[in-house]
């Protein structure tokens, strides 16, 4: 046992080593991105906008993550929170975390099976952390989309091109707005086509919303019409939309906090036990059947709280 305890400590050092070697790599090389993207062109006619698509700093680490199918995935779910850490760094601290966890349960119950569990709780709580994130920027960027899309409306009147109203959108509006059609407008700047700068953006920013919007500007541009008033009545549905969202989650308010307190409530009354007599809960660990019985009320309360989260969740 006092030998798996060195090796875990050691692992973990080790990973921290890294993750700070690669953190202090990557602010040292931002300038050198920031060049590549400002000057890579391939020829006047095709002109290409570079990303950096390294995973990591360190080399090894390099070329096995790049082998990994859900590396591209991943790094388009920072991208979307507005992380600037490469996935690299998100695996090590995943690792060190889940060594850190598993350790600390063993250290707690003398098992095999519970750190494992303990390894998977710990471990999941950067990515935990990415999809919340992720999540409330995409959630402000739609609440946000209808303002954006007016401001477009109102520079198009005063006689501005398309591609200045992007760029007046991104000068206005607040952030995440502003940086998505910021990117969007240093696409256009640099010789990308309406059709492809709108479908990196849909693909960026993943909002119905928006998707149907640039839709609808692709098939203007193709057959005609009243650009204004397409963008006006888009905005004016978004707008609907969002205020028939808003009652949904009034009137459904009640039941998801008790979806909350109900799945909290078990883990708090673990936890006052814990502390006022340790030796009552320990038991559930120490022994198989009390092992049997947190192995499934674990399972019937992430069910429990899966089933209920379903119910309350409404979409339109």
């Amino acid at each position: 046992m006092v030998g798996l305890a060195v090796v875990l400590t050691f692992t973990a050092v080790f990973l921290l080593a890294l993750i700070l070697l690669s953190l202090g790599e990557g602010s040292l090389r931002a300038p050198m991105r920031l060049l590549r993207r400002r000057f890579a062109a391939k020829s006047e006619q095709t002109i290409r906008i570079f990303r950096d698509d390294t995973v990591s700093s360190l080399p090894g680490l390099q070329r096995v993550l790049s082998r990994a199918a859900f590396v591209h995935q991943f790094a388009k779910y920072l991208a979307q929170a507005d992380l600037s850490q490469r996935v690299g760094t998100v695996v090590g601290m995943v690792l060190l975390l889940a060594l850190l966890g598993s350790w600390l349960v063993w250290r707690l119950t003398s098992s095999w099976l519970w750190p494992i569990l303990g390894a998977g709780a710990f471990g999941s709580l950067p990515l935990l952390y990415i999809r919340r994130r992720r999540r409330l920027r995409l959630g402000l960027y739609a609440e946000q989309l209808p303002d954006a899309l007016d401001v477009l409306s109102r520079s198009l009147q005063a006689g501005q091109s398309f591609m200045q109203g992007v760029q007046t959108v991104a000068r206005e509006m607040p952030e995440p707005s502003a940086k998505e059609f910021r990117m969007t407008f240093e696409e256009l700047r640099l010789g990308r086509s309406i059709r492809e700068a709108l479908q990196t953006h849909a693909d960026r920013v993943e909002s119905l919303d928006f998707n149907l919007l640039s839709t609808a500007l692709l098939i203007q541009r193709e057959v005609g019409g009243n650009l204004v008033e397409i963008l006006e009545t888009a905005s004016q549905t978004i707008r609907e939309r969002y205020k028939l969202l808003g009652q949904i989650q009034a009137l459904s308010a009640q039941n998801r906090l008790g979806a909350k307190i109900v799945g909290a409530l078990p883990l708090a009354i673990a936890g006052i036990i814990y502390f006022l007599k340790p030796d009552l809960i320990m038991v559930l660990f120490r022994d198989d059947f009390g092992r049997k019985l947190v192995f499934t009320a674990i399972a019937m309360q992430l069910t429990g709280y899966y089933v209920l989260k379903r119910i309350i969740t409404i979409k339109i």
